[in-house]
């Protein structure tokens, strides 16, 4: 894929954009338009820690502590005197900030109290207060007296104050109370939520891209909730220097993320950003107790700095990059950035601007932005994990077809390996087979010729044993080529075959043979060996029953034996018998026991002067083919 390379004009599109979102940033810098009474000018009592009161009779508002007494701690109480037109309406009071505590009084009446004087672990002015006027006290000329009590550098005083019915003030108090107390809550919520989310994701993966930024989102969390907390677990200035720590601690944080995100977490700002990092809160915290009041100031500059760093790099190396998470996150990173400097514009350069020159803009109401714009990293952060699954199925589906062709063409590589094999196996089988004849011809058939040619140059053999000797050698040859033919398994046609050889030897020796074969199974695995290892077994019993035994009788039976898992054959006859101890050492029974042996099967033998019974057993598994 090609990367991403706006044009000319497309590049004039996105600035005028950001210039426009500018100025509705900005556009916050604004006075409000209500109908009610603005006090904008007071009456004020000044008494600074260890240091006599202080009238002043005309004071504008609004009233930073921070910018008229530094660092100092004390107490003002500020009087207004205002109208009201209609006394039986509602009416109520509206600040958009003061504190750090305070107390209200119309008219001499107290009507709301928020904190005690010189409590360290209290801050009230952190949100918009909305205090109703009880009925019954107000009159034509009204005096409302406002006292504070204020600790140096805890951003408090008195902002402008709106006095007026209370239908006018509800809708202005709803909207801030919204904006800064709901609005917050749910950010925080928010805060939480992705930073458990990106924990779970680093316990899971390891990736310290999430670990950076669960980190940066709890703190933000704790951040957040200072500003909606009024009481806190340390006193000031501790619980101070712990703010500002979680604050920039958290942002340095997330500038660590979305280097690493972009693929530019190295180098000089890395080391900078870890010992920003490492630095903040001794630093603060030695810049306050050493008495430094320039302290904080200049590391906030420092720190802002290696923001712009950051924030540079990111949007420089980001927007233009062909992967779309390093785009989406550099869009966010700027957005942040416009954001932080309406928030600076606004609450430090224009207020102090506006002090020093004596101006009337009243711009101590005014809250940071950046507490909700926080959220844009946790689109940026769904949005690059959201790309990171899309890749990685990507991959994985790219995986699986790698995987299937090389699966396909193992297979193919087997397929040619097993065919050669195969191949293999049967010209060994055949050399094999060609041997197993070469060697039955030599022992049995070669052997009954031997004897026969004897027979056959001995005058006092008679004819018939001469012919006999003839006929077995000659049924012995047709059962070795009848063992050429593949049963594939089917022992009731091996059975069959024998029995078609053996009937005219049968009816010449005058033997009556009854046949019962069942139905049986197809054992797998057989082979022409195994076949003619059965005929032989067979074809040793007949000949025994023929020649020896001197039989009238026979009978053969196959059938399934499912206790045994066996096809089960017996030959019986009514012949004389004979002691299978004392032949053992024959070559007859021998060889029968020793085919047996080949074909994993049993071969038991009973005989008595009343007639022999021979039981070979055939297992339907076959443990392998005999070489």
């Amino acid at each position: 894929m090609i990367g991403w390379r706006p044009s000319a004009a497309r590049f004039g599109e996105i600035w005028i954009c950001i210039l426009l979102l500018t100025l509705c940033l900005l556009a916050g810098a604004s006075g409000r338009g209500h109908a009610a009474t603005v006090l904008d000018r007071a009456a004020v009592q000044v008494e600074l820690q260890g240091a006599a009161p202080a009238w002043f009779a005309d004071v504008p508002l609004p009233y930073n502590w921070n910018f008229q007494h530094g660092d100092s701690d004390g107490r003002a109480r500020f009087s207004f005197a205002f109208p009201v037109r209609d006394t039986e309406t509602p009416h109520a009071i509206y600040l958009p900030r003061i504190g750090n505590t305070f107390e209200i009084s119309v008219n001499g009446v107290l009507i709301e109290r928020m904190g005690s004087p010189g409590n360290r672990y209290e801050d009230f002015a952190k949100q918009p207060r909305y205090v109703r006027i009880p009925s019954g006290i107000l009159r034509q000329r009204n005096t409302l007296e406002i006292s504070i009590d204020a600790q140096g550098g805890r951003k408090g005083g008195l902002s402008q104050v709106l006095v007026g019915p209370r239908a006018e003030l509800d809708p202005a108090h709803r909207f801030n109370h919204f904006w800064q107390t709901t609005g917050l809550l749910a950010v925080a919520i928010v805060s939480f939520v992705l930073g458990a989310f990106a924990f779970l994701l680093w316990l899971r993966q390891r990736d310290v891209l999430y670990l950076y930024y669960a980190c940066a989102e709890f703190l933000w969390m704790l951040y957040l909730g200072d500003s909606l907390s009024e009481t806190s677990p340390l006193p000031w200035p501790w619980w101070g220097i712990v703010v500002y720590s979680v604050q920039t601690t958290g942002a340095l944080l997330i500038f660590k993320f979305s280097l690493l995100a972009i693929g530019r977490h190295e180098g000089w700002l890395k080391r900078l950003l870890n010992w920003n990092l490492l630095l903040t809160p001794p630093f603060v915290m030695f810049s306050f107790f050493a008495g430094l009041p320039w302290g904080e100031q200049f590391w906030k500059f420092v720190t802002d700095t290696l923001s712009l760093c950051v924030i540079v790099t990111v949007v420089r190396h980001g927007i233009l990059h062909k992967e779309l998470e390093k785009r989406v996150l550099a869009v966010g990173m700027l957005l942040l950035a416009m954001i932080g400097i309406r928030d600076e514009l606004v609450l430090v350069i224009l207020p102090y601007t506006n002090f020093m020159t004596g101006g009337r803009i009243d711009l101590f109401e005014q809250f940071a932005w950046s507490r909700y714009a926080w959220v844009l990293f946790g689109l940026s952060l769904a949005w690059i994990i959201a790309e990171r699954m899309r890749k990685s199925t990507q991959e994985i589906a790219a995986m699986n077809q790698t995987l299937s062709r090389r699966l396909a063409e193992r297979e193919n590589e087997l397929h040619a390996a097993f065919a050669l094999q195969a191949r293999s196996e049967r010209q060994q089988a055949m050399i094999e087979e060609r041997q197993r004849l070469m060697r039955d011809m030599h022992d049995g058939l070669g052997s009954q010729l031997v004897g026969a040619l004897q027979l056959a140059l001995n005058p006092a053999v008679s004819k018939d044993a001469l012919a006999g000797q003839l006929r077995e050698t000659l049924d012995h040859l047709k059962m070795t080529v009848d063992a050429m033919q593949d049963t594939q398994g089917d022992i009731a046609a091996l059975l069959g075959a024998l029995r078609y050889r053996l009937n005219p030897r049968l009816a010449a020796a005058g033997v009556r043979l009854d046949w019962a074969v069942e139905l049986l199974p197809e054992i797998a695995d057989w082979t022409l060996p195994k076949s003619r290892d059965v005929q032989m077994i067979l074809f040793e019993a007949f000949s025994n029953l023929i020649v020896h035994a001197g039989a009238r009788h026979a009978e053969l039976r196959a059938g399934e034996d499912t206790e045994r898992h066996a096809i089960r054959i017996v030959l019986r006859d009514d012949g004389r018998g004979f002691d299978a101890a004392v032949q053992a050492g024959g070559h007859g029974l021998a060889n029968m026991r020793a085919r047996a042996a080949r074909l994993s099967a049993e071969l038991l033998i009973d005989s008595s002067p009343a007639g022999t019974a021979i039981t070979l057993l055939l297992p339907l598994e076959q443990a392998g083919t005999p070489a």
